[in-house]
């Protein structure tokens, strides 16, 4: 096997060149991450999450394989980590990835982009709390906390937390935010 290997990479560099074979090499090298500590996983924005996807940055489920596949943006290339049979064992590398290729500085600043999910699973209920009559402009929500989104065409419910703005989620109706 080896052998053959060694072949390949001859004939790549005879037959294509010096770059072409400096390309293989960059698209097929794995990321060594055994000298990286363990790190958290990093979670999404709480609104980017979609209906079956993953959780976690720089995590996505491949249908074909059955597997949770890591990649990592390294200097403006899309890089593969890995296959992995759960969703955490893939956020957990790409942390280690981002740890070890971007630097510490870049990890606890995704951390903190990304850190405060708002999660409302155990508050029951409440009704929606319309805003001072007066203050509603044309197209904008009755209620407080709510706004269109464009792009997304669809209603978005945020709050200001510790001076920042948390986004909840994204929704059909204005109601429903």
């Amino acid at each position: 096997e080896e052998e053959a290997a060694v072949d390949f990479a001859c004939a790549l560099l005879k037959y294509k060149g010096q770059g072409a074979l400096d390309k293989a090499r960059e698209q097929n090298s794995f990321f060594d991450l055994s000298d990286v500590p363990s790190q958290l996983p990093i979670l999404k924005s709480s609104g980017r999450v979609k209906e079956g996807a993953s959780k976690y940055r720089g995590i996505s489920f491949n249908k074909q394989t059955n597997k949770w596949h890591a990649q990592i943006m390294i200097a403006g290339k899309s890089r593969f980590i890995g296959s992995y049979e759960n969703e955490e064992e893939a956020a957990v590398d790409y942390a280690r990835a981002v740890f070890k290729y971007k630097n510490q500085a870049a990890l606890g600043k995704a951390r903190e982009r990304n850190s405060f999910i708002i999660d409302l699973s155990d508050v029951p209920p409440q009704p929606p709390i319309p805003k001072i009559e007066g203050r509603i402009k044309d197209g904008a929500s009755k209620y407080t906390g709510v706004s269109f989104h464009k792009k997304k065409n669809k209603w978005q419910a945020q709050i200001k937390i510790q001076g920042k703005d948390r986004r909840i989620g994204f929704y059909e109706n204005e109601e429903e935010a």
